[in-house]
């Protein structure tokens, strides 16, 4: 029997990132993915970008300096 711990780290394609959620968000980003046919990390992912832009939008997020 092969322990997880003795595994190589699997690179990842894209850069994760770890939230903690409440259980009442979680069932909501569970329900809303489900009712949209994606996964719950995908959902995340286009909510972060959503919220992300309209905060740009509104001139909540300055642009980064080049």
């Amino acid at each position: 029997m092969v322990s997880v711990s003795a595994l190589p780290p699997v690179p990842a394609r894209v850069p994760r990132v770890a939230v903690y959620l409440s259980e009442e968000l979680k069932e909501k980003l569970d329900r809303l993915a489900d009712q949209e046919k994606r996964s719950l990390s995908q959902m995340a992912a286009i909510l972060l970008e959503e919220s992300l832009i309209k905060a740009e939008q509104e001139g909540r997020l300055k642009p980064e300096k080049s």
